[in-house]
C-alpha cells in the first residue's frame, strides 16, 4: 500500500511539473518582447535624426532602407542610436520621429550604411612657385541634409562631425520585409487560457496529494 502511495504521489508531482512546462517553455520568459527593438526608412520615405525632440535641431535625413536602434520612447519620439564604433564611424544617439519610421523586431541585412567620401585639404602655398600642400582624409558618411539649394552630407573625419558640399546618391538598399496578408497570420495563442488550465490541474494535483497524506495519517493501525 505504501508502495502505491508514494508511486501516485510522484506521478501527481510529475503532472505538476509537465502542466508549468506547457506555460513557459524551456528557454522562454512570460513577457516575448524582444529587449532589443529597432526602425528603418522606408523607400522614397524621409526620417531626419534630430540632436533633440525638436524638428529644428535635424542634422541629417537617415538613407532609405537602413536602421536605428530604438533606445527608448518619449511621446511621438524615439530616442535612438544610429551607427557604431567601427573603423572611421562612430555611434550618435539622437531623436527621431516614430511617424518617419517603420518600427521592426529586427534589423535589416545592413543594419548601417558604411559608405566613405575623400575630403582633400588644400594648404595655400602663397606663391605660384611651389605646388600647395594636399591632404586626403577619409570621412564616414552618415546622411545628407539639403541646405536651401545646396546639398551636404553630414560625415565624420578627424574626431569632428561636420558638413561637406558632396552628396552621396548611388548607395545599395536594403531588401524591405514583404507586408503580411492578414489571412496568411497565425493567429497568437491564447496564454490566458493556458496558464489557467495549468493552475487548474495544479491545484487539483496538490489538493489530491494532500487528501492522500490526511487520509493516510488519521487512519488507525489495525489492533489484532
Amino acid at each position: 500500500m505504501k508502495v502505491f502511495k508514494a508511486a501516485f504521489s510522484l506521478a501527481l508531482i510529475t503532472l505538476i511539473f509537465l502542466s508549468a512546462g506547457a506555460v513557459f517553455p524551456a528557454g522562454l520568459s512570460a513577457s516575448a518582447e524582444p529587449s532589443t527593438r529597432y526602425a528603418y526608412v522606408d523607400k522614397g520615405a524621409k526620417a531626419y535624426f534630430c540632436s533633440e525632440k525638436n524638428e529644428d535641431s535635424a542634422l541629417f535625413a537617415i538613407p532609405e532602407t537602413y536602421c536605428v536602434q530604438i533606445i527608448s520612447e518619449d511621446g511621438n519620439w524615439y530616442y535612438v542610436k544610429y551607427a557604431e564604433d567601427n573603423g572611421v564611424y562612430r555611434a550618435i544617439y539622437g531623436y527621431c520621429l516614430k511617424s518617419e519610421l517603420v518600427s521592426t523586431p529586427v534589423p535589416l541585412e545592413n543594419e548601417y550604411l558604411h559608405t566613405t567620401i575623400k575630403i582633400t585639404y588644400k594648404a595655400d602655398s602663397g606663391s605660384n612657385l611651389f605646388p600647395p600642400l594636399e591632404i586626403e582624409m577619409t570621412a564616414a558618411y552618415y546622411g545628407e541634409y539639403t541646405l536651401g539649394k545646396t546639398s551636404l552630407s553630414y560625415v565624420y573625419c578627424g574626431d569632428k562631425f561636420g558638413y561637406v558640399p558632396e552628396r552621396v546618391e548611388n548607395y545599395p538598399l536594403n531588401d524591405l520585409p514583404k507586408p503580411t496578408i492578414s489571412g496568411d497570420v497565425e493567429k497568437p495563442k491564447n496564454d490566458n487560457a493556458l496558464l489557467i488550465t495549468a493552475i487548474v490541474i495544479t491545484v487539483a494535483a496538490a489538493t489530491a496529494i494532500a487528501i492522500l497524506y490526511f487520509t493516510s495519517a488519521r487512519k488507525k493501525p489495525d489492533q489484532t
